[in-house]
């Protein structure tokens, strides 16, 4: 997005970002943590997004503070924020979401 259609890094990361948890929740809840007793999707459905939410906020200021505050290149900034933003989100869902 930021580089073929020319859009802001802030708003390409929230676009990907927003995108993606759709598919990621899938993939959580069918694959890196199943369970084999029922379990209620909507409940985790609320917390996936409030793990999403707190990993996406750590990320974000993390990427502002990297681009704003130490003039780091936006593509390298983005690429560094999967890490805050792939630990965060593992844990939370590992522990709240899908324990």
């Amino acid at each position: 997005m930021m580089d073929g259609l020319d859009i802001n890094y802030m708003l390409s990361n929230v676009t990907a970002y927003i995108l993606a948890q759709t598919h990621n929740f899938i993939w959580c809840k069918y694959w890196i943590f199943p369970t084999e007793k029922k379990s209620n999707t909507w409940r985790q459905v609320l917390l996936f997004s409030i793990a999403f939410g707190m990993a996406y906020c750590a990320q974000f200021l993390f990427l502002i503070g990297l681009v704003e505050g130490l003039n780091c290149d936006e593509y390298l900034a983005q690429f560094l924020g999967l890490f805050v933003y792939g630990g965060v989100n593992f844990l939370m869902n590992r522990k709240v979401t899908f324990k």
